[in-house]
């Protein structure tokens, strides 16, 4: 009998297509939380010493922690440099952009099936 896959295996299984599918300006880095972070909201991303890390809580059902990190992985792709930070909001065009190509990749056009051989 196959055993079942834990949901931060799944998570880190997804964010390494994400990783290999769509390229970031700054290296990324995945943290899985469990409801202990200082946000209330699912997850967020920061640079920190030039590598953009994901924090992803996994307190959540499997299904909305794989739309957030598809939401927070698009914040990753459409960063710019910190000097501009405060002159481009959160969910720009570049980002709604981003999001909604790995969102249809991932959910329409076989991308779940694709990462799960990552």
């Amino acid at each position: 009998m196959a055993r079942k896959r834990k949901k931060e295996d799944r998570l880190r299984q997804i964010y390494r297509w994400l990783k290999f599918s769509y390229p970031t300006p700054y290296p990324t880095k995945l943290k899985l939380v469990r409801g202990t972070k200082p946000r209330s909201d699912q997850g967020y991303v920061m640079l920190k010493r030039r590598v953009l890390v994901l924090h992803i809580d996994t307190k959540y059902p499997l299904w909305s922690c794989i739309d957030t990190i598809l939401h927070e992985y698009a914040h990753a792709a459409a960063w710019r440099h910190a000097s501009l930070e405060p002159y481009i909001s959160d969910h720009s065009p570049e980002w709604g952009i981003a999001y909604s190509e790995m969102y249809r990749n991932f959910n329409d056009d076989g991308g779940c099936l694709e990462s799960g051989e990552f």
